[in-house]
């Protein structure tokens, strides 16, 4: 189950990008999933409070600069999209 302030910050964040559609490669994981997918142990995806996204027409890179503008905390930015949650402090990296 995907937390709804997390549904909120990526609605605020497709509309701040002009309405373009927010393709979501990856939500809510299970362990196994997550294991499977190689994420960390204690990955925001098994709370369902962190979504791997990409846009059309943007670079992984301009859509980090909007999301922590609309106030996403963690920024994951990988190659062909970026990893955003709703944790409590602020963290960045490149993966």
């Amino acid at each position: 189950m995907l937390d709804i302030c997390l549904v909120d910050l990526l609605e605020i964040l497709r509309r701040r990008i002009g309405n373009r559609p927010v393709i979501i490669n990856s939500g809510y994981r299970c362990p196994d999933y997550n294991t499977k997918a190689g994420g960390v142990p204690a990955s925001y995806h098994l709370y369902g409070m962190a979504a791997d996204i990409r846009v059309p027409g943007m670079t992984p890179a301009e859509v980090i600069k909007y999301a922590l503008d609309v106030g996403f905390l963690g920024l994951g930015l990988y190659g062909a999209f970026c990893h955003l949650d709703i944790r409590h402090t602020f963290c960045q990296w490149e993966g």
